[in-house]
């Protein structure tokens, strides 16, 4: 049996998934920047297809599509890591370069560490293709179901495990041998890096953006100890990004949209 929504029920519902949807919209763009282009211009284009809105998806699935389509016109993939383009552009070796990052010592700035490990986290994001950091970011970040993701991205369950098997893949290799949240000891730790930045006052390399720290899950929790390491960068993972308050953006794409000066489509 379908249900019949009001204008009413899109508000509610829409304040109700704004955190997440910026999330999906941050994780898929890259930046702060792109991301709320993104949920302006999401925002209308939901709003003004509301009303003839057909049921054919839950309306919170529907919603993330939009949200998700949108940002695809964003989105930037790196084809290297950062580091490894420095290093081959200068012709010195891995360890060299994060041997000089160490020598500057670490520092104990959790704000400055946590926005340190985020950039490193959303650089290794951009470097997964389109359709695999969609998958990660709505299965692991979001804890959408494979039914839920599936229906979001309008493809079967089993091309979301597959999709999602490949985007971990990815994520493994990226981080394997060099990031010392999963193996202890690796050439790249988060203090030392940030201690590489204040000192050479490079804050501006950084996504600004705030860390939430969702809770971990009883499993991951109970049994950290022996989390393979698939699941320890699924965990480094599980944080949303900082939204904008939800009635001042309201109230700014409404301005935006009276005035004419919305960024995206000219809407």
């Amino acid at each position: 049996m379908k249900e019949n929504y009001t204008m009413t029920d899109f508000d509610s519902i829409y304040k109700q998934h704004y955190q997440r949807l910026y999330t999906l919209a941050f994780r898929m763009t890259g930046n702060r920047e792109d991301s709320e282009d993104v949920m302006q211009s999401a925002f209308i284009n939901a709003y003004k297809a509301y009303e003839k809105f057909r049921n054919q998806s839950s309306v919170y699935t529907w919603l993330y599509r939009i949200v998700l389509n949108t940002a695809k016109r964003f989105y930037r993939e790196c084809r290297k890591l950062p580091v490894i383009e420095y290093t081959e552009e200068h012709g010195i070796s891995q360890q060299d370069f994060y041997g000089h990052i160490n020598s500057f010592g670490r520092v104990e700035d959790e704000v400055l560490t946590a926005l340190t490990r985020e950039t490193c986290l959303q650089m290794f994001m951009n470097c997964m293709p389109s359709k695999y950091r969609a998958v990660y970011t709505l299965r692991v970040m979001l804890s959408f179901s494979t039914s839920e993701t599936a229906e979001i991205l309008e493809i079967g369950e089993s091309a979301v495990k597959v999709n999602l098997h490949r985007a971990r893949k990815i994520a493994q290799e990226h981080m394997n041998d060099r990031c010392s949240l999963i193996h202890p000891g690796s050439i790249c730790d988060c203090r030392s890096y940030a201690g590489f930045i204040v000192a050479n006052d490079r804050k501006d390399i950084l996504y600004d953006i705030e860390v939430i720290e969702n809770s971990e899950k009883a499993a991951v929790r109970d049994y950290s100890a022996e989390m393979s390491v698939i699941l320890q960068i699924d965990n480094m993972y599980n944080n949303q990004v900082k939204a904008p308050d939800h009635d001042d953006f309201i109230t700014r794409v409404k301005r935006f949209k009276s005035e004419g000066k919305l960024r995206i489509l000219g809407a």
